[in-house]
C-alpha cells in the first residue's frame, strides 16, 4: 500500500510517476468534487495501459484533467457510448447512485477511441482557472467591503485565469444552506 492505494504489480517504473499524478489527482482535486472522477481516477493510477495512453499528455500539462476532459469532449460532441449516463453534464442526471462500475465502460471507451483521445491529449491544453473559484472570493470581498466602508473595491488580476476572477461580480453563486449571492 502507498498512501492507502494499492499499487499494481505490474506497474512499470516508467509509469509510475504517471500513477501517482493520478493517486495525487483522487485524494486531492477529485474528492468531493466528483465521485465519479474520483472512481475512475484510482482505477486509472492501476491500469498500466491507460497509464501509457497519458504519456502522451505535454510536459507540465495535467494528465488526469486532459484524459477526462477528452473523454467528456467527446462525449459532448455526440459520440454515443453507455458511458454518457455517468456523465451529468450529458445525462443529467446528479444524484442517482451507480448501479454498475462506470469504470470497465470508461476504460472501454478509451480503447474505444484511443486514437482521437491519444491526438487530444498530445495537442490540447488545459486551461484549469474555473470560474467556480470566485466562490472563495465573494466572502473575502465583502468582508474588505465593509471595512472599506463606502470605498470602491477595485481587483488587480495577476495570473493566467484571462480575467474571468476579474468578472467575480457577474457570477451566481449557492452556498448551500448558506443562501445564494449574487446575479441568478
Amino acid at each position: 500500500m502507498h498512501n492507502g492505494f494499492e499499487r499494481p504489480r505490474s506497474l512499470s517504473p516508467a509509469l509510475e510517476p504517471y500513477a501517482n499524478i493520478f493517486r495525487r489527482y483522487t485524494e486531492f482535486d477529485a474528492r468531493g468534487a466528483s465521485p465519479l472522477y474520483e472512481h475512475l481516477s484510482i482505477r486509472v493510477a492501476a491500469d498500466p495501459e491507460l497509464l501509457e495512453l497519458t504519456t502522451y499528455a505535454r510536459k507540465g500539462q495535467p494528465v488526469p484533467n486532459l484524459l477526462f476532459g477528452s473523454v467528456q469532449y467527446l462525449l459532448l460532441k455526440g459520440v454515443q457510448h453507455p458511458l454518457a449516463a455517468y456523465y451529468p453534464a450529458i445525462s443529467g442526471d446528479t444524484g442517482s447512485q451507480w448501479v454498475e462500475d462506470p469504470y470497465p465502460l470508461f476504460r472501454a471507451f478509451c480503447f474505444e477511441h484511443y486514437d482521437e483521445i491519444r491526438d487530444l491529449i498530445a495537442t490540447r491544453l488545459v486551461q484549469t482557472n474555473e470560474v467556480r473559484r470566485c466562490a472563495c472570493l465573494l466572502p473575502a470581498f465583502g468582508i474588505v467591503a465593509q471595512q472599506a466602508g463606502e470605498l470602491p473595491l477595485s481587483l488587480v488580476e495577476v495570473g493566467t485565469s484571462a480575467g474571468l476572477n476579474l468578472l467575480w461580480d457577474h457570477y451566481g453563486y449557492d452556498y448551500g444552506e448558506d443562501g445564494r449571492y449574487g446575479d441568478a
